[in-house]
């Protein structure tokens, strides 16, 4: 984490040492764009005081309009600049007079009160941009290094969603960027600023449509979960979850178009939007690494291949569930051995629960001697009821035998992401691997997954949106 700060910290440096640059490099005085009134007969500058800034070059641009007056530094001050209007009726809908404060600073660097535009501002556009880019390339990258140190962790995933949020950020600024390499007499510092705080509502608008189809797939799955599982509160966590994220879309549209005073409303929208894209890029994140989980592949160097275990039929034999992961890691197990010669044991682990017959561990090793596996590759773990209790367990049975090394465990490609995390909160940096498994139980993995990040890491959470919300807020109170 301190590589990953401190790499965002150069960057920020780096692009600020960039613009700087530019600026010094390319900067050669500030011009200012005025519409120009059809009525107008001329125009008159006057400085107060003289001698801080000249008016260095005038040009009317007659397709746009507008009046261009390019400014130069003399010394080091400020000015009181007025451009007065000749020629404008009382009843004008122009103002006859436009006052504008201009400091000129070091380097002959001129800034503007009414745009917030300075000497050089145009490489500002582009230097933003690459600098959000570099942030979320860089959290990306630690994102990476997380997941190749630790197979499955809740620290991948937030900093995945973290880049997914700069990228976010960046991308809804590339329209503004491609019209501005249009025409760089378009926009100005306050526009490109007023763009990225309000970047985060134009996110919550254009992703609503697929929220809603989100949401409506999660209910379809969790009703055939239902269907096939039984109502439990579990099964129907995808439905409220989702009826809240339509919700949460919906609320803020809605706080756009309310009746609030202005500034109060936009500080609400910018506030709430920015927590809600935060959010959405973190469940984004969430999403991409359990899928990223399920298709892993472990590495054929592995002693031990544990089976987590789940219910099993009421006359002892497997349900379709847990014999794709029996036969998953005997699969494995076999292509090991054609890889590299080393026949790892086989780890069936699952206890018996009230409405079965043998525990389900028994019923797995039955199962895999009908597969042809010799009971010496078999090492059963009778007693867990529970995933934890399953890697608990079976990590406490692996010690107490002599061989110990590397392990792997197996189980429905929706809960490899779990079963790893879990083991990761153990100190137990183990494998995994998952057999395909029916499309209606991944949207509840995904959920469960999402709650239990936002659980683990609250507090980290808390100061991710207190920051959003405070600069949410900051900006938009300045614009």
């Amino acid at each position: 984490m301190k590589k990953t700060l401190f790499q965002i910290l150069a960057a920020s440096l780096l692009w600020f040492c960039v613009l700087c640059l530019c600026i010094r490099l390319g900067g050669d005085g500030l011009t200012l764009y005025f519409e120009l009134p059809p009525e107008a007969k001329g125009m008159e500058l006057r400085f107060s005081p003289e001698q801080v800034v000249q008016l260095a070059d005038s040009r009317v641009l007659e397709e746009e309009q507008e009046l261009a007056l390019h400014f130069t530094a003399l010394q080091r001050g400020k000015t009181t600049a007025t451009l007065v209007w000749e020629g404008l009726s009382e009843n004008s809908l122009y103002e006859r007079e436009i006052t504008m404060t201009l400091r000129s600073l070091a380097f002959g660097i001129l800034t503007d009160s009414i745009t917030w535009n300075f000497t050089g501002w145009e490489y500002l556009v582009l230097c933003l941009m690459l600098y959000f880019l570099s942030v979320s390339g860089i959290l990306f990258a630690a994102s990476r290094r997380e997941q190749q140190a630790i197979h499955f962790s809740y620290r991948s995933i937030r900093l995945l969603g973290l880049s997914i949020f700069f990228f976010v950020i960046s991308f809804f600024r590339t329209e503004y960027l491609l019209a501005f390499l249009q025409d760089r007499n378009a926009g100005t510092v306050w526009t490109l600023l007023l763009g990225i705080i309000s970047s985060a509502q134009t996110f919550v608008r254009w992703t609503a449509y697929a929220v809603g189809i989100f949401a409506m797939l999660v209910a379809i799955s969790n009703l055939v979960l239902i269907w096939h599982e039984g109502l439990r509160p579990a099964n129907m966590l995808g439905i409220l979850i989702g009826a809240g994220m339509v919700l949460g879309a919906l609320s803020g549209i809605r706080l756009s178009y309310s009746r609030l005073t202005f500034p109060m409303r936009n500080i609400l929208c910018n506030v709430y939007a920015g927590m809600f894209v935060y959010f959405e890029c973190q469940l984004a994140a969430t999403v991409i690494r359990a899928v990223e989980a399920g298709r892993h592949e472990p590495a054929y160097d592995k002693e031990y291949v544990i089976i987590l275990g789940c219910r099993i039929r009421p006359d002892g034999t497997l349900y379709p569930l847990i014999r794709g992961r029996v036969d998953r890691a005997i699969a494995f197990a076999r292509a090991q051995v054609a890889a590299c010669g080393k026949q790892p044991i086989l780890v069936p682990s699952g206890g018996k629960g009230s409405d079965e017959p043998v525990a389900e561990a028994e019923a797995m090793a039955d199962y895999m001697r009908e597969q042809g596996i010799d009971d010496n590759q078999i090492l059963i773990e009778n007693r867990s009821q529970t995933t934890r209790e399953n890697l608990t367990f079976s990590r406490d049975l692996i010690k107490s035998t002599e061989k110990d090394g590397r392990v792997a465990f197996s189980t429905s490609s929706y809960h490899v992401c779990r079963g790893g995390i879990l083991a990761e909160e153990m100190g137990w940096n183990i494998d995994g691997m998952g057999s395909r498994t029916k499309w209606y139980f991944w949207p509840n993995a995904f959920l469960r997954e999402f709650i239990g990040l936002l659980a683990e890491s609250w507090m980290s959470q808390l100061v991710a949106v207190s920051i959003i919300s405070a600069l949410s807020a900051a900006l938009t109170l300045i614009m």
